[in-house]
């Protein structure tokens, strides 16, 4: 995995944010290949470089949909416990902001994935369920939204937790879906899959970003995706005040979901 101690500046809609996690966030009219060089502007030394053409990265392993083999993915047994490990990641305060209870950033789509998809993963096995893996997208892809100015965000990859229920894989966003699982292809579609061609990869719980191993990573600490999580939280909240909303209503106890 790439040097987790170097940081990254963004600018953004509502100020600057530092973190160490790759960036998923593609701008209006961008390349899925311009939004990936830029994320990595600043983020790399000569000695990291091979990360770019790794055998065993996320992407390097990524195919099409029809391509994609789900058998390693874990199964939960039924629909009813695959629902139930949703509702917890979707509704558990797993952190604080100061004294401010806050669940992970489901509201904020446009960035954070890869935190998101580390402490669900992490959170889910501290509770003894089924370990899950991640899957990866790798395109121009683009997510309807209410949790959006624009109507929509863009992404030029996007992760998150992954199990399947009698051979069927269903992936676990509520940053997409906060009402329920998706299966696979339902989430194909919901990143824009009818649009454009996109690329997946199933991979380790532990691999955090597009720049770590897909297969048998180094796990990441999990204070370090807190905090790389908490860095979203900003920018979550002044995006409810931008879309006219109560942060404290819906970052509180009435969520939008409810």
């Amino acid at each position: 995995m790439r040097h987790l101690g170097i940081i990254v500046f963004l600018i953004g809609t509502v100020g600057s944010t530092a973190f160490a996690g790759l960036s998923a966030s593609r701008f209006a009219n961008e390349t899925y290949q311009s939004a990936k060089i830029r994320s990595r502007i600043g983020t790399f030394t000569l000695a990291d470089q091979d990360f770019f053409s790794s055998s065993n990265s996320p992407e390097s392993l990524s195919k099409p949909l029809s391509q994609l083999d789900i058998s390693k993915i874990p199964d939960v047994g039924s629909y009813e416990d695959l629902l139930a490990n949703f509702k917890f990641i979707r509704d558990s305060y797993f952190m604080k902001d100061g004294q401010t209870p806050r669940r992970l950033t489901w509201l904020y789509p446009d960035d954070g994935c890869y935190a998101r998809a580390e402490l669900a993963a992490e959170k889910l096995i501290e509770i003894k369920k089924s370990t899950p893996k991640k899957v990866f997208a790798f395109g121009s892809l683009l997510a309807q939204t209410k949790n959006s100015p624009h109507g929509h965000v863009e992404w030029w990859y996007h992760v998150a937790v992954v199990y399947s229920v009698q051979g069927t894989a269903y992936v676990l966003d509520p940053a997409l879906n906060p009402q329920q699982p998706m299966t696979l292809k339902q989430w194909d579609i919901a990143i824009g899959g009818r649009n454009t061609n996109i690329n997946y990869s199933i991979c380790s719980k532990d691999t955090f970003d597009p720049d770590d191993i897909c297969t048998n990573p180094n796990p990441v600490n999990e204070d370090f995706a807190a905090k790389e999580q908490s860095y979203f939280f900003p920018d979550e909240w002044n995006r409810l005040l931008e879309l006219g909303r109560n942060p404290e209503k819906e970052l509180g106890n009435q969520p939008p979901w409810l």
